[in-house]
């Protein structure tokens, strides 16, 4: 049986065995206590019941007296008012004597398993028969026999009233009140046996616990003082002890395991030679220093690293040879544990650089130094971070060319608008040198910005307004724009089709919605929200019409490069009429390249 099988068997059997012994107590208990209450509330039953009867007999001989005083008192009576009426007596003392027979009854129920209070109870009604008998024929004698009925009264009927029938029932009181003490100190003395038993099984319940408690105490530390004592010897460096496994159980299981353990340290440890060679194995220099900072070790790649002998090296104070200079760049690429290793031929090496505390016992020793020699890692970064400049440098001047190229495209376009003499020729060349102005300006933010993959377009759509401003400031009409760019920026994928849409809207409304006013205003709002680009530019012109000149606006270049745009864009838009204001409003959406 495991040891975990044993202390539940154990603990569970000593709760059983308290719970028992609790409920047979509780069971005893109550049974004890409901007998005394039981016994208790007979005893007052009889008692009320005799008192009862008492009164109703009392009840009797008033009435009697009553009658009595009438018969000797009549002469004197001189107002026949004042004479009490003998039936309304004779019926007072008939109902005390139904008040004593039904209590009578009522009583021999309850002490019908009490032969004693039984026995007291018929001898008491013996009497009240003989009372009830000489009362009915002290009641039936004339009134001209009134010497004889006081005598009667006074010699017989109210003497043996007194005498023989009171003291009955206290007697049947006494005995009913001593009965109820026997039997209650008879419940107490049982009680208090059980009490007496029940001490003593709690006591043999706890001997019975102390005794498991050693069996369990026995099971546990004889095996784990083995244990202990194999383990401390192992520790010593005595791999070839074992522990004995004894019966089958969860120090059993310990034990082989222990002792599997031990066999196979024995089998795996290294030796000092083993060591050794690993070291001399690494490429990294190993240093081996002691707390006050003595080299003790270190391998061959270590040597080479100082350019000193071993013989040299060891027994020396390593801050002697090994000085390690911290970067001066303060760039977040340069790693925390890089440094340069300067040596004593005043060479300088770039390492990176660890040291770990050589912890035995719980006590610290010294520390294991591990250098690497990074020399060619540094020339290779080196070599990559020059050939990334250079391509930094390649890739803005392509931006440079190819924005003075498009500059060159603008200027030879506004050459042609200076010699066309067709009003219509001339607005489709001023568009068309716009959208190339737009191209050009992407190129050439992309070529003035830090990065070369996005533009910051906040400053972007500032410069692109006022190309368009400038373009249309012959029409004499003052036309506000408000911006609203916050922290928006695009690669030149999606930054030229988006500045060719604006620059569509925003001419689109120079030219269509301020043709019936002086003055008018333009809102461009871009937003990015969890990666989605919105923009919405608002004007407060004239709006759009369903006619026949609007649908065939629909048709024109300008809304056909919308429509393409926005598709390289994949995205969506809607330019339709402002609801509630006058304008039109103009809406796209796309999500953000993030390359």
């Amino acid at each position: 049986m495991n040891l975990e099988r044993k202390i539940i068997l154990s603990f569970a059997f000593l709760a059983l065995l308290l719970i028992g012994i609790g409920f047979l107590w509780e069971f005893y208990y109550t049974g004890i206590n409901n007998e005394q209450f039981q016994e208790s509330k007979n005893a007052t039953l009889i008692v009320d019941h005799t008192n009862q009867m008492e009164v109703g007999l009392y009840q009797t001989l008033i009435y009697l007296n009553l009658i009595h005083e009438t018969r000797t008192s009549r002469e004197n009576i001189k107002d026949i008012r004042d004479t009490p009426l003998p039936s309304r007596s004779k019926m007072g003392f008939n109902k005390g004597l139904e008040i004593f027979h039904s209590s009578s009854k009522e009583l021999e129920e309850i002490i019908a398993d009490k032969p004693l209070l039984l026995d007291q109870v018929y001898e008491l009604n013996q009497r009240v028969v003989l009372y009830e008998s000489l009362s009915k024929e002290w009641l039936e004698l004339e009134e001209e026999f009134v010497a004889q009925s006081n005598i009667l009264f006074l010699s017989s009927i109210a003497p043996y009233f007194l005498n023989n029938i009171i003291p009955k029932f206290e007697e049947i009181r006494m005995l009913t009140i001593n009965r109820q003490d026997l039997m209650i100190n008879n419940l107490d003395a049982k009680l208090k046996k059980g009490r007496i038993i029940n001490y003593f099984a709690t006591f043999v319940i706890l001997v019975i616990g102390v005794v498991i408690a050693l069996y369990l105490y026995r099971s546990i530390i004889n095996p784990l003082q083995n244990l202990t004592y194999s383990v401390k010897r192992v520790g010593e460096g005595y791999l070839d002890q074992r522990v004995e496994v004894g019966k089958e159980d969860e120090f059993s299981y310990v034990a082989k395991e222990f002792n599997t353990m031990a066999e196979n340290l024995q089998k795996q440890t290294i030796s000092s030679a083993y060591l050794d060679n690993l070291m001399e194995s690494i490429n990294e220099g190993i240093f081996v220093v002691d707390n006050d900072g003595i080299l003790r070790r270190l391998n061959e790649a270590g040597v080479q690293m100082l350019e000193l002998k071993k013989s040299e090296l060891v027994g020396e104070p390593i801050s002697t040879f090994f000085n390690l200079i911290e970067p001066k760049e303060s760039s977040t690429e340069i790693r925390k544990e890089e440094y340069q290793l300067q040596t004593l031929r005043n060479n300088k090496v770039p390492v990176l650089f660890s040291e770990s505390a050589l912890i035995e016992d719980g006590e610290r020793k010294g520390s294991v130094i591990v250098v690497r020699d990074i020399t060619e890692l540094k020339n290779a970064e080196n070599e990559i971070k020059k050939s990334l400049e250079e391509k930094n440098v390649m890739l803005a001047e392509i931006h440079h060319r190819v924005k003075n190229n498009l500059a060159v495209i603008s200027g030879l376009i506004q050459l042609q608008i200076l010699q066309t003499q067709s009003e219509e020729v001339n607005k489709v060349l001023t568009e068309s040198q716009l959208r190339v102005k737009s191209i050009a300006l992407v190129h050439e933010k992309l070529y003035a910005s830090d990065s070369l993959a996005y533009i910051d377009y906040g400053k972007y759509i500032e410069e692109l307004i006022q190309n368009i401003g400038h373009t249309f400031v012959a029409q004499n009409k003052k036309v506000d724009i408000i911006t609203d760019v916050k922290n928006v920026s695009l690669n030149v994928n999606q930054a030229i089709p988006c500045s060719l849409l604006i620059n569509e809207v925003l001419v689109n409304a120079y030219k269509h919605a301020f043709t019936e006013t002086d003055k008018g205003k333009i809102s461009i709002k871009i937003t990015e929200v969890d990666g989605e680009i919105d923009v919405e530019i608002t004007d407060d012109g004239k709006g759009l019409k369903s006619g026949r000149e609007e649908r065939s606006k629909i048709t024109s270049l300008g809304f056909t490069l919308m429509k393409t745009l926005t598709g390289q864009l994949k995205g969506t838009y809607l330019f339709e009429n402002r609801k509630g204001n006058p304008g039109t409003v103009f809406k796209l959406s796309f999500m953000k390249e993030h390359r």
